[in-house]
């Protein structure tokens, strides 16, 4: 019966120390950026100022232009949508009242333009907000107007889909336009402990309709100073791909679940076999 315990307090020995390692290398393997605080706050701030999304076609902008006067930035805007039903519902979206309607939109044409009022055609594909509305301000002011105007600028359809081994995936939008690989990942609440965070896939389609394909370790801090990726844009799809123990354990439940029976099982076989 000694040789008997001793063997079964070795099995379990080995067993716990394993489970030890695994576990040590799995809580390596889900935190994001690792070392961040080595960067340098110059090359931070080098980052942030080439942070900015840019419009491209087929975009949808609000666009709004105001001056103290009103009457003198009215011709500026594009007319009112009654306040129907459906122009309540666009109004959630533009922020207008339901008594004073909404304002129309402005489609970016696949060329990468849109029809001003008054201005006519303006090119606004690969501007920025604030350089469209600095663009829009100067054009208007002082050639048509004395009182320099407020213009601004919004996204409409700007949206990026998270699927994958996430909480909550889906399609999640902005106004602003400014989403960067964490707030997507915050948005679809976190990745499960089974993504893989040194190899998602980020699938871009360009303005000219070609899709690119991109592939980001959220491990890396070097990731916060690449803004081609580390900012997203319209219509992004971000893809956590399931890790290997996802799926070796897809058809028995997950690895801490097992381990506790299964080391209560082989404890018993062992008893019986020396017995």
């Amino acid at each position: 019966m000694n040789r008997a315990l001793k063997i079964m307090i070795k099995c379990a020995l080995i067993m716990t120390i394993t489970w030890s390692v695994v576990s040590c290398t799995a809580y390596k393997s889900v935190g994001y950026l690792k070392d961040a605080h080595t960067l340098s706050d110059e090359d931070l701030r080098n980052k942030a100022a080439n942070s900015q999304p840019v419009i491209m076609p087929h975009d949808v902008l609000l666009i709004t232009v105001n001056t103290p006067t009103p009457e003198a930035s009215k011709d500026f805007n594009l007319p009112l949508i009654p306040p129907t039903s459906k122009g309540v519902l666009q109004s959630q979206i533009t922020g207008s009242t339901e008594n004073n309607g909404s304002l129309q939109n402005y489609v970016v044409d696949a060329e990468g333009y849109i029809t001003f009022p008054v201005l006519g055609r303006i090119r606004v594909s690969g501007l920025t907000q604030q350089q469209l509305e600095d663009t829009i301000s100067r054009a208007i002011y002082p050639a048509y107007t004395k009182e320099r105007p407020t213009v601004v600028c919004r996204f409409l359809n700007y949206q990026i889909t998270v699927l994958g081994e996430v909480n909550k995936p889906g399609k999640f939008t902005s106004e602003t336009g400014n989403i960067t690989i964490f707030d997507a990942i915050a948005l679809a609440g976190d990745l499960t402990i089974y993504g893989k965070r040194q190899n998602v896939m980020l699938i871009r389609t360009n303005a000219d309709g070609q899709k690119k394909v991109f592939t980001i370790n959220l491990q890396d801090k070097n990731l916060l100073l690449n803004s081609e990726v580390y900012n997203l844009r319209q219509n992004d799809v971000v893809y956590v791909e399931p890790n290997k123990t996802k799926g070796n354990n897809s058809q028995f439940g997950s690895l801490e679940g097992m381990t506790l029976p299964a080391l209560s099982i082989v404890i018993s076989i062992i008893a019986i076999l020396v017995r």
